[in-house]
């Protein structure tokens, strides 16, 4: 598993003791083959990035954190970054019946965003014309 998995949560627009907040995406949890990714990992390139938030964690809309998640990805030499909403995994761990159908919630609720820039490998057909 050559991928960086993310689970995050939408905030909506409401009224939090007494201030406005306006709606965001918020990282949860990252995680790769290798386990947990700690906070500190993310939220350090968050902070790198002077368009974000890096104390509240949260983006403005889900393209940033798409892009986001794909520069921590290649950060962490990652090939690619599965997103999940944190409704979608809870209903997909509620229909989960045993550990195969566990580790398919990613590929069946996430949505997987790949490092378009990088030259496609060109397989056998590929080489020959």
């Amino acid at each position: 598993m050559n991928e960086l998995m993310i689970i995050y949560h939408f905030e909506s627009s409401q009224n939090q003791n007494e201030e406005f907040k306006t709606a965001c995406y918020k990282i949860l949890y990252a995680f790769d083959s290798n386990g947990m990714l700690a906070e500190s990992d993310w939220t350090q390139m968050i902070s790198m990035n002077m368009d974000l938030n890096p104390v509240e964690k949260d983006f403005t809309n889900l393209d940033d954190l798409k892009s986001f998640g794909l520069r921590l990805a290649l950060h962490r030499e990652k090939s690619e970054v599965r997103l999940i909403s944190v409704q979608d995994f809870n209903v997909g761990v509620e229909g989960a019946k045993d550990k195969v159908t566990f580790k398919q919630i990613f590929f069946n609720f996430g949505e997987v965003i790949i490092d378009q820039s990088k030259p496609k490998k060109k397989g056998l057909f590929g080489n020959l014309f």
